[in-house]
């Protein structure tokens, strides 16, 4: 697969953009990246913050499901809970991210659980467990 612009996938629109790039997309795997500009909204002295760190892998999901269900209109997901999520650094702005997520399962009532990894320049600075509920609201333009 050749890099596609995430923000096809995304109901969330500039300035919250936590993700550049799908790099691969498969039934249960995705994998995106983000390059942080200084100028972000959940940048904190220079450095992604962890409510930034947690969008990224959230936005890493929504492109995931996005991406499966592209024939259909976006659809608005909700972060249900999140479960061992471990933020071992915050990363520096400039860098890039990249997230991994893999879907466990198959979605129950809506409810899909995601192992997520997050990168910073090769080196891991988070991962955890991330669930998201897909409601039946569309975006509002």
């Amino acid at each position: 697969m050749n890099p596609l612009n995430a923000s096809a996938f995304l109901p969330q629109r500039a300035p919250f953009l936590l993700v550049d790039r799908l790099l691969a997309c498969e039934q249960h795997f995705c994998h995106t990246d983000f390059t942080i500009p200084m100028e972000h909204p959940m940048v904190r002295e220079g450095h992604l913050s962890e409510g930034g760190i947690m969008e990224n892998i959230a936005q890493t999901c929504a492109t995931h499901i996005g991406y499966l269900s592209r024939h259909l209109p976006i659809r608005i997901g909700v972060v249900a809970s999140v479960k061992n999520m471990s933020i071992l650094s915050l990363p520096k702005v400039g860098s890039l991210l990249e997230t991994t997520v893999e879907e466990q399962g198959e979605p129950i009532f809506s409810v899909s659980i995601y192992e997520a990894k997050v990168f910073s320049n090769g080196t891991l600075v988070a991962q955890g467990e991330m669930r998201v509920v897909l409601t039946d609201q569309t975006p509002t333009k």
